[in-house]
């Protein structure tokens, strides 16, 4: 009997051991996960989270910047031109388009651009989403590369910088902007609660007709300034400039702007009388010195000026004129000299005074000789002296026109 009870408790015991043994194995694989669970870090997720609520912190206040420097674009531009573009009509409203697109807001107002599709590319190099930089490009078509329209770098919250390229703006700056392709520079400083303290600009163009462009050197806005709005530039017409503007728009008082041309008037082009020359040869003074009537300048020696030309002018430097019978004397005279000039080149013709018709001798048929004629005052008058009588003169003798003369001799005596 005893060995029975010992054998029953030792297999009740192999057996009790056993099936501990079987539990122990099954219930180890269920515990190994729950320690791996517990030992298994997690605070990835939350700062994930954390990170990008502070990039879309950042990107909301930057699209407020662009949106209420576009508001004083528009303001600036109505002082300057009287016009009143509609919200978002400026290089910083389509950037905040871009950025609202960025985030897959439904854009208003479709129809205000042609293409109203964007690209946007942002480099974030801080947990609080600062400093970042970004480029804009307009991408119309997906076959088309992206024209890149804007770029911005904000270093802080309250700091930041963009540049605009008119080449890609046309639908807003302008042919003119687009000609010259001058990049425009603008900072913004703003406050901890988004709102712009101070805007300036550099090398500013934009279209204000299809001939004229406004191109503005100061482009400055100071929230609290003495003028909130100062602005300083150029009217251009066919790309050359043609006057000066000036606007300030104070706080409080009236609005001023003022244009100033910047070249006068030129003045039209007058007829210069050309001026008589001295023909006589003995005369004083240079040959092309302009001949004065001497009525115009009896009583006016001390007073008469002669300009670069030789005339005459008066206190004024205006040209003085001789009068019409001085200028009719002059012909005369000239036409004296010119008869007296032809008569020293051929004795044989006969001086006359002015106002006498001159009678040619008349002209013998072709191959027989002229006769000579003289007049009565031309003949030979008797001479007398006291050792000598007078003595008659000699008529001339007659030739026969059907007697050949020889070249050069004497037809009379």
């Amino acid at each position: 009997m005893r060995l029975l009870r010992c054998s029953f408790i030792i297999v009740m015991a192999l057996t009790l051991g056993a099936c501990f043994s079987k539990k122990e194995k099954e219930l180890s694989p269920v515990e190994e996960p729950q320690i791996q669970a517990v030992t298994a870090p997690k605070p990835a997720i939350p700062k994930k989270k954390e990170d990008a609520e502070s990039k879309d912190k950042s990107l909301a206040v930057l699209t407020r910047y662009f949106a209420q420097a576009d508001g004083i674009h528009r303001e600036a531009w109505w002082v300057l031109t009287a016009e009143k573009n509609p919200a978002g009509k400026s290089p910083f409203g389509k950037v905040e388009r871009a950025l609202l697109s960025s985030e897959n807001l439904k854009l208003t107002n479709k129809s205000l651009f042609r293409c109203d599709r964007y690209q946007v590319t942002r480099k974030v190099s801080g947990p609080s989403g600062f400093p970042q930089s970004a480029e804009i490009f307009e991408k119309c078509s997906e076959k088309l590369q992206g024209k890149k329209i804007a770029e911005f770098t904000a270093t802080s919250l309250t700091d930041l910088s963009m540049s605009f390229f008119p080449e890609n703006l046309e639908e807003i700056l302008g042919l003119g902007p687009t000609v010259l392709n001058k990049r425009i520079d603008c900072t913004i400083k703003g406050s901890d609660n988004g709102v712009i303290n101070s805007l300036q600009c550099k090398n500013w163009s934009q279209d204000h007709t299809k001939t004229q462009m406004i191109r503005l050197d100061v482009y400055d806005y100071e929230r609290e300034g003495k003028n909130m709005i100062k602005l300083r530039g150029k009217v251009f017409e066919n790309l050359s400039d043609k006057r000066k503007i000036e606007a300030d728009v104070p706080m409080t008082g009236k609005i001023t702007v003022t244009e100033t041309e910047l070249y006068g008037p030129q003045p039209t082009p007058t007829s210069i009388p050309t001026p008589v020359k001295n023909a006589k040869a003995g005369k004083k003074g240079a040959p092309d010195t302009p001949t004065v009537d001497p009525d115009i300048t009896k009583g006016k020696a001390s007073e008469l000026k002669l300009n670069e030309e030789g005339w005459p002018v008066d206190a004024n430097g205006n040209p003085i004129l001789p009068s019409e019978e001085f200028l009719r004397q002059r012909e005369q005279e000239e036409e004296e000299l010119r008869l007296k000039a032809e008569q020293g080149g051929n004795p044989g013709v006969l001086s006359a005074p002015p106002g006498t018709d001159i009678q040619a001798p008349p002209i013998a048929p072709q191959g027989q000789p002229q006769l000579q004629q003289q007049s009565i005052d031309q003949q030979v008058q008797p001479t007398e002296t006291e050792d000598q009588p007078a003595v008659e003169p000699v008529a001339p003798i007659p030739v026969s026109p059907n007697t050949p003369q020889e070249q050069g001799a004497p037809r009379g005596r």
